[in-house]
């Protein structure tokens, strides 16, 4: 069974993360990849091109040069690699496994906040840390969301755990208990 762009994605990202470390170049490459990143998802016909079968091997080939314009070797050399041995496919997984290793590496914690109403600078520093000492981690990168429908609280989302203090859950969780017989 063939493995997939996914399935590799992990290994590639360790070899890169292993060899950024011994060149002291981990956080550049972090940041190199999280531009990268931005590149391919503002271009949404990018990775098509890439992986198309139908675009010859030149034009992919150029495409690669023109992306790894500017960036380290490492980073050079990975986008290289993908494309020659067409997982390219797989450069977002690669850069999210990368991103993991870094923030562990790093302490730092991504979490995604949801509130019914748009945190105030104050309010978002103060969830910030009270996030970073429930999972006690030096750092956390907060992207919040509105969404009107949970009627007030707050939902935190992390790689690993989801804590869910909204007004609309409670009042699901109420009404189950009031209807159940």
């Amino acid at each position: 069974m063939a493995l997939t762009d996914r399935a590799v994605a992990p290994r590639y990202a360790k070899a890169l993360f292993e060899a950024a470390g011994d060149q002291q170049l981990q956080a550049q490459v972090h940041d190199e990849l999280q531009a990268l990143l931005g590149v391919v998802e503002q271009e949404a016909g990018l990775m098509q091109l890439l992986t198309s079968q139908t675009v010859p091997q030149q034009a992919k080939t150029e495409l690669v040069a023109a992306m790894s314009d500017g960036a380290s070797d490492l980073v050079k050399n990975l986008l290289t690699i993908l494309a020659e041995n067409g997982r390219i496919g797989g450069l977002k997984d690669v850069i999210d496994d990368y991103e993991r290793r870094y923030e562990a590496t790093n302490g730092i914690l991504s979490a995604t906040a949801t509130t019914a109403v748009a945190l105030s600078d104050d309010q978002a520093e103060a969830l910030r840390q009270a996030i970073a000492k429930k999972f006690d981690v030096q750092r956390v990168t907060l992207t919040q969301k509105v969404d009107a429908h949970i009627v007030g609280g707050v939902k935190v989302e992390t790689g690993t755990a989801i804590i869910d203090g909204t007004v609309a859950t409670r009042l699901k969780k109420l009404h189950t208990l009031l209807t159940a017989k």
